[in-house]
């Protein structure tokens, strides 16, 4: 059983290759209602469940770009309905 207050944080540098292989464990995480992070110090698991609070946050200022992704869920709550705007996230292939 987890304790109350885990956390995980890992940082480094990677190709965008590597940062969409992240993404597509993360999207079977979701789907499967289990996520584990770890890194060689620690490992930590999350099983998202009812409704998860999504946002998304994208800004370019000169040359840097920053796109951020939070994902957030209570686990001992029921959820409630939220009506909230349709999000669209496409890719757009260079020419």
């Amino acid at each position: 059983m987890a304790s109350a207050n885990d956390d995980f944080k890992y940082e480094s540098l990677q190709d965008r290759q590597s940062i969409a292989k992240y993404l597509d464990a993360l999207k079977e995480g979701f789907s499967s209602g289990k996520i584990a992070l770890g890194s060689r110090e620690k490992q930590i698991v999350f099983e998202p469940a009812g409704l998860l609070r999504l946002e998304v946050k994208a800004r370019r200022k000169g040359d840097r770009v920053k796109i951020s992704l939070k994902c957030g869920w209570r686990e001992e709550s029921q959820a409630r309905e939220s009506r909230a705007e349709t999000l669209v996230i496409e890719s757009k292939k260079q020419g």
